[in-house]
């Protein structure tokens, strides 16, 4: 049972991250504030199940449209006006914490307020976990390979080219940012369905800075990446349960570590490939040589880097 929980988790973490990353990643918009999204699509796939008994694959696909309407009335204005960079990130945080405290302050017997609610049928299993996943991450690899994907990483790498190339930039960026808000709801519903629980304070702004963190992990411009890192990450915090709260030091010393030595993220600009891997083992034992001299090559830049800096701080 505990396996299975930890697994449903990374499942949720993965369509959630993954939507994120055509926002932040593909697209080039900073957001602080997707647990919002996924705090609707939590709250409108619950409701839907628990009172209008709408079916829980129909419940969790309205779920993610909701976050859709709302991305839309809150996109809409933000991009139109043309906010960009740090500008969009705090409008996204500042939507974040309008979600959390509108939920909080609605203290009807349907909402329950902060006390969230309770009660919620376990219908979010491991094997639907990982049927949704799958299925939406391969959407998203095929998205972001098609020509609206390409338009997407148009703009995140010069917006000024983009759109004298003839890409809509305002109906790119709002597609962009329903998509992401789509699969952070799905994301939501499925971890309601899973903890027969939700409250405000669970889709907290702490939830949000983990997906960015996440992201930035396995490789902003890349799907395997977040996915092997919302993997790690996951399952890495669980099983350091037992340092109680050190845990979160060993956390964030990882992150230290990885942007220290690896600061494109897990992945970087690459995907994971089957085909190169297993070309890659076969093809060791020849290359073992020129892999070593590659690897001294790199330390010893490294070295001559470390020294410059240090003879010119003298």
């Amino acid at each position: 049972m505990y396996i299975a929980s930890v697994l449903v988790t990374i499942c949720a973490n993965v369509v959630a991250v993954i939507g994120l990353a055509l926002l932040t990643g593909y697209t080039g918009m900073f957001s602080l504030g997707h647990a919002g999204f996924m705090c609707i699509g939590a709250y409108a796939a619950v409701l839907l199940n628990k009172y209008f008994m709408v079916p829980y694959v129909f419940a969790l696909i309205l779920g993610g449209f909701a976050s859709v309407l709302i991305s839309l009335v809150i996109g809409y204005p933000t991009l139109r006006n043309k906010l960009r960079g740090d500008y969009f990130a705090i409008c996204m945080l500042g939507f974040g914490t309008v979600v959390r405290l509108v939920l909080n302050n609605m203290n009807n017997p349907i909402t329950n307020g902060a006390l969230g609610i309770t009660n919620i049928p376990k219908l979010t299993t491991l094997w639907s976990a990982l049927l949704f996943m799958s299925v939406l991450v391969y959407f998203m690899w095929n998205f972001v390979n098609s020509q609206y994907g390409k338009n997407c990483i148009a703009i995140q790498q010069q917006e000024v080219a983009a759109e004298m190339m003839g890409v809509s930039i305002v109906r790119t960026k709002l597609l962009s940012l329903a998509i992401s808000a789509f699969y952070c709801g799905v994301s939501g519903g499925l971890l309601g369905f899973w903890l027969q629980y939700i409250a405000p304070a669970t889709f907290s702004d702490t939830r949000s800075n983990d997906l960015l963190a996440t992201l930035v992990t396995g490789g902003t411009n890349s799907i395997t990446g977040p996915f092997f890192a919302a993997i790690l990450l996951t399952t890495m915090l669980e099983y350091l349960r037992f340092l109680v709260n050190w845990r979160l030091v060993v956390y964030g010393l990882l992150y230290i570590f990885i942007m220290r030595f690896r600061p494109e993220g897990i992945m970087g600009y690459k995907e994971f490939s089957f085909k190169k891997t297993i070309q890659f083992f076969k093809e060791f034992p020849q290359n073992r040589v020129k892999i070593i001299e590659k690897l001294t090559q790199s330390l010893e830049e490294r070295t001559k880097k470390k020294n410059r800096r240090s003879d010119n701080r003298e």
